[in-house]
Formats: C-alpha cells, structure tokens, sequence
C-alpha cells in the first residue's frame, strides 16, 4: 500500500468510529406491540408469532368474504341485510322513527299483535320456532337474536315488516296492507321488551 493512500484509509476509518450512521442502513425489525410494522398499524391478521423469528414469518393477505361459504337456506336473509348495508331502506322508509313509548298498555298491545300475526311462524320467543315455519326455506328469522342487532333500527324494522321478504325470496309476507303503520310500530316495542309473555303481564 503507498503511502498517500494510508491517509485516506485513515480518515475512512475515524468515521466509522466516530459516526456510525455513515455506515450501511441496517434495516429496522418490526414490533408486535400494537400490532405495528415499522411504525404503521396494520390488520389485525398480521400479528406476529411469539417465539418465531420476525423475519422468517408469512404475512398472508386478509381472508376474503364469499357466499358460498353461508349455508344456502341464509342466502336470502343475507340479501336483505346486505342490501340495507350498501343502499340503505327505500326512500319512504328512511329516517322513520318509532313515535310511540314502551308503555305498559302499548307494549300489550303489541305483544298481542305479534301473537295473531307473527308468532305462527317466528315463535312466541321470537327463536323461529313456530309450528307454521317448520317447511319455510329460509327459515323464519330468529327475531330474538335480530332485534339486538346493530342494523335493526326503527326505519330497518319498519321496512322489513311492512315490505315482507318476496324480492328476497323469503316467505315473509307484507304486512303493510294487513297492519296499519301504528300497529307495526307497536309490535316492534314488543319486540324491543324482549317478547314479554302477554297474558302474563296483562294479569299484574
């Protein structure tokens, strides 16, 4: 090695020593705290393995929703709910809020209504067990579990009930020329009471 290159080799070397960012970038390993990848979040499915080295793990893509994987008698109930999702209900149904309180006597009433013209199929328990829903396809809905559900508010209830489930290819029927619009709102009250037993509360 000449000797005017020892300087140079010198200076190299007192770099490295004193300014180690000088050197090559070493890449930043990511945390599992948080479920953050250099400092971004991201999905949830991506967190990492305990014990596996960070590097060697597959991140695999998000799991993909399809229909064929729900059973074909919830296909139709699965319309509706995703046709609320994307459109919402049609426009003489929007923004429709129930104008009654759940009083005593409306919350009767109701329970009376939903006897004479739900229960047959939906069950008194609103749990899809009534006799004359044994051979729907679908099935009655489980009213018990949808009433606590996120989607059914007021405008979605009223929609469902009054509109019956034929362009879902359900066997719902309408009700809006059977039941008047205060007595759809009334069974929906009873609903929301947790189908009370009638005859029951109307002797307290």
């Amino acid at each position: 090695m000449t000797t005017s290159k020892i300087p140079w080799l010198l200076a190299g070397l007192v770099c490295l020593a004193l300014f180690p960012a000088c050197g090559p970038e070493k890449p930043t390993a990511p945390t599992a705290t948080g479920n953050i990848w250099n400092g971004a979040a991201d999905e949830p499915h991506r967190e990492l393995v305990p014990g596996l080295d960070i590097w060697s793990q597959e991140r695999r893509p998000a799991p993909v929703w399809e229909s064929k994987a729900i059973a074909p008698d919830d296909l139709s109930r699965a319309r509706r709910h995703s046709e609320f999702m994307q459109a919402g209900v049609p426009v003489e149904y929007r923004s429709r809020i129930n104008p009654y309180p759940a009083e005593t006597g409306i919350i009767l009433d109701g329970g009376r209504l939903y006897k004479s013209h739900c229960a047959t199929c939906h069950g008194a328990s609103g749990q899809g067990e009534g006799a004359a829903g044994g051979d729907l396809t679908p099935p009655p809905a489980f009213l018990a579990h949808l009433i606590g559900r996120p989607r059914s508010v007021d405008e979605y209830l009223l929609w469902s009930i009054s509109e019956g489930g034929a362009q879902f290819d359900t066997a719902m029927p309408a009700f809006k020329e059977v039941l008047s619009e205060r007595q759809i709102w009334r069974i929906v009250i009873y609903m929301r009471a947790g189908f009370s037993n009638v005859e029951e509360a109307g002797q307290n």
